[in-house]
């Protein structure tokens, strides 16, 4: 197959409720291994049911994804309300959480959706902006790779994989990636730990989602984790050896280390299999142009584009195949499954 035929290992964001026939031209040429959720995605259930099945008979088919983690991050609001966050859900125990991954996978098999970026299980940190967010599950990394596990089981139970992130560990990160690039103060024994809660799940949660954030003591003194070819490389060689994306690249915390085909680049040449372009859809082809004739010139690079629509396309199938398996709930049983999660995390 020609490179220009073959799929890429993108995970890439849609403009709108519908994709137009101009965007879909674009798809079909990038070719992209799945698509990523955004609230500007969401109208009605029906609608998201339609938007999905417009990108099945695309070849290959992409998986479906979101960041559906509760409470801050939740890209279905407008569809069933608001969701315990996963600390509110965490704080009410086992019952908490199970019912917070109850919710969140039968909205996501009810919708189409084959994959959710969550649970994030950086480590609840004083200060930290993941904690004050209310996303982390404890400080203790028992706990937290305890209650993600159970988080995931019941996500699983309706057929919808979770991804763990945002390795090596944001949880003393201050600041937001979103908007600059933050450098973890570890010594290696503190970091240990973060690592062990990944090294806990990967096997059970095969999917990894790499963070921006410059990590010294892992012998990486300039370059953030998603670009740096050692961290990643530890990523890659967790228990299970996880499928391993990226975080969304056009985030603030990679300004100034090129541009945004450049960026795809680099993270692909760390190992990344797969990375997030969230927002400039309209440089996809841009993005695919310079991929292929990097490929073209350099037979290393190519053989890493080929590994990493290996893992992606292995993943997109899998993700595929388990969700027919499972019958999609209605509608109205969604509503009452969320319900269920805002008492769950109400009865702390």
């Amino acid at each position: 197959m020609k490179a220009s035929q073959a799929s890429l290992p993108l995970v890439v964001g849609l403009p709108g409720l519908e994709i137009t026939a101009a965007e879909r031209r674009t798809l079909d040429r990038i070719k992209p291994a799945g698509i990523i959720l955004f609230a500007r995605n969401v109208e009605s259930p029906d609608q998201v049911r339609e938007l999905v099945h417009s990108v099945r008979d695309m070849d290959p088919r992409p998986f479906v994804c979101i960041d559906l983690e509760g409470g801050l991050v939740n890209r279905l609001t407008a569809l069933w309300g608001d969701l315990p966050s996963p600390s509110e859900a965490a704080a009410s125990g086992m019952k908490g959480i199970q019912a917070l991954g109850d919710a969140a996978g039968a909205a996501c098999r009810a919708l189409g959706i084959h994959l959710d970026l969550a649970p994030v299980i950086d480590l609840e940190r004083p200060d930290g902006l993941i904690a004050r967010q209310g996303r982390s599950l404890s400080p203790s990394a028992e706990r937290s790779a305890t209650l993600a596990r159970a988080f995931s089981e019941k996500m699983g139970a309706w057929s919808v994989s979770g991804c763990i992130k945002h390795f090596p560990g944001l949880g003393v990160v201050e600041i937001d990636t979103h908007e600059n690039l933050p450098t973890l103060d570890h010594r290696i024994e503190d970091l240990d730990e973060h690592l062990g809660v990944f090294a806990a799940l990967s096997s059970d949660i095969p999917i990894v989602m790499v963070g921006h954030v410059v990590a010294p003591v892992l012998g990486e003194n300039e370059k953030p984790a998603s670009l740096s070819r050692h961290i990643v490389q530890l990523a890659v060689d967790l228990p299970g050896r996880p499928v391993v994306l990226s975080d969304d690249l056009e985030m603030g915390a990679l300004e100034g280390f090129g541009d945004l085909p450049e960026l795809v680049a680099a993270a692909l040449r760390a190992r990344n299999h797969g990375v997030l372009v969230c927002q400039a859809f309209d440089r996809l082809e841009e993005i695919a142009d310079h991929l292929h004739h990097e490929a073209e010139a350099d037979s290393t690079f190519a053989d890493i584009l080929d590994e990493g629509r290996s893992r992606l396309g292995t993943l997109a199938r899998d993700l595929c195949r388990q969700a027919a398996a499972v019958p999609a709930p209605d509608d109205e049983t969604v509503a009452q499954l969320w319900e269920k999660a805002r008492k769950a995390a109400a009865a702390t």
